[in-house]
C-alpha cells in the first residue's frame, strides 16, 4: 500500500485501527489546532491555508459551499447569501473534506436545507457528518469551549456570548453546547408554518427541528404549540427563563423542565426573513438551587 497515495484520515485509520472515525476526525482537528498553536476564534484562513487551500472566495451558488481542486491548489467556494458566521462554519466544514478519501478527483459540496432540492449532488451522507464533525471541532474547539461552560447554567443568554467568543451562529453554538453537555439537553427550533397536511390552513408556531443530548421522549416535526406557551410567547418577544411541562412538545412525558426561550429572526440564503424561536431545555432536577 503506497502511503503517499492515502488521504490523512485513512492513515489515521491504519495508526488507530478500530477507532471510531468519528473520534479519528476530532482528533486530527485538535492536533491541527495545536500544531497551529490557534486559539478561539480560530481564523478558516489560517487553517485554510495549512491545508494546501490557495483561495477562499465567495459567489452566488445554490450550495452552502464547495471545495474543488484548481491549477495552483485547492479552493473553497461559499455562498454570498449567508452571514458571515455561518460561512465561517461552511469553511471549516469544506476544510474537513481535505482530510477525507478522494478529495482531490471531483468537486466537494455542502449542502443545507436551503439548498434547491434539484441541485443536491450525490454525497456520502456519512462523509457529510464527518466534515461537520471535524468543522464543529474547529469552530468550538472541545477544550476550551467545556472549560467555558464550566460553572455555567444551560441558557441562551450563555449561548449568545459563547457565540460571539467563537466567532460562530447562534445555531452551531447552541447545538455544541447540548453536545458537550455533562446532562441531558435538549434544542428544539419553532417558526410559524402550516402542516404539511393542511397547506392552507393558518399557520402556527410549529418545530421545524430538535437536537438532542441524552434520553428525551420524541418530539414530532411540525408540532404546533400554542400562543400562551413558554415557546409561543418568546415569538412575541418576550425572554423566558422559566419551568414548564414537556407536554407541551410531547405527550409521552408530563415532566418539568427547564426552559431558555428566545426569538432570533434570521434572513435565509435568498433574503427572505424568517421568525425563529429557539429553545434550550433541560430538566428541572438539574438547575442550581437560586437564593
Amino acid at each position: 500500500m503506497d502511503r503517499l497515495s492515502l488521504s490523512d484520515l485513512e492513515l489515521a485509520r491504519l495508526e488507530s485501527p478500530g477507532t471510531p472515525d468519528r473520534q479519528l476526525v476530532e482528533e486530527l482537528a485538535q492536533r491541527l489546532i495545536v500544531d497551529l498553536d490557534l486559539e478561539p476564534p480560530i481564523s478558516h484562513d489560517i487553517v485554510a491555508s495549512m491545508r494546501d487551500v490557495i483561495r477562499i472566495e465567495e459567489a452566488d451558488i445554490p450550495w452552502a459551499g464547495f471545495l474543488a481542486p484548481a491549477p495552483d491548489g485547492l479552493a473553497i467556494t461559499l455562498r454570498v447569501g449567508d452571514a458571515r458566521r455561518k460561512q465561517r462554519f461552511t469553511a471549516f466544514h469544506e476544510i474537513q473534506h481535505t482530510y477525507m478519501p478522494g478529495f482531490r478527483s471531483a468537486p466537494q459540496f455542502r449542502c443545507d436545507p436551503a439548498t434547491p432540492a434539484a441541485v443536491i449532488p450525490r454525497q456520502t451522507p456519512g462523509l457529510e457528518a464527518l466534515c461537520d464533525i471535524g468543522a464543529a471541532e474547529l469552530l468550538l474547539p472541545r477544550t476550551w469551549f467545556t472549560a467555558d461552560m464550566v460553572g455555567n447554567e444551560a441558557t441562551l443568554d450563555v449561548i449568545e456570548a459563547l457565540a460571539d467568543r467563537y466567532d460562530a451562529s447562534l445555531e452551531a453554538t447552541a447545538r455544541r453546547l447540548v453536545t458537550l453537555h455533562p446532562g441531558p439537553a435538549l434544542l428544539v427550533a419553532f417558526e410559524p408554518a402550516r402542516k404539511p397536511s393542511a397547506p392552507t390552513a393558518e399557520p402556527a408556531l410549529r418545530v421545524q427541528w430538535v437536537h438532542i443530548n441524552g434520553p428525551w421522549p420524541y418530539v414530532p416535526r411540525h408540532k404546533s404549540v400554542p400562543g400562551e406557551s413558554v415557546f409561543g410567547r418568546a415569538l412575541d418577544g418576550e425572554p423566558v427563563e422559566e419551568l414548564a411541562s414537556l407536554s407541551i412538545l410531547t405527550s409521552a412525558s408530563t415532566e418539568v423542565v427547564h426552559v431558555s426561550s428566545r426569538l432570533y429572526p434570521y434572513a435565509d440564503s435568498q433574503g427572505k426573513q424568517h421568525k425563529r424561536v429557539l429553545a434550550l431545555i433541560t430538566p428541572a432536577r438539574t438547575r442550581r438551587n437560586r437564593s
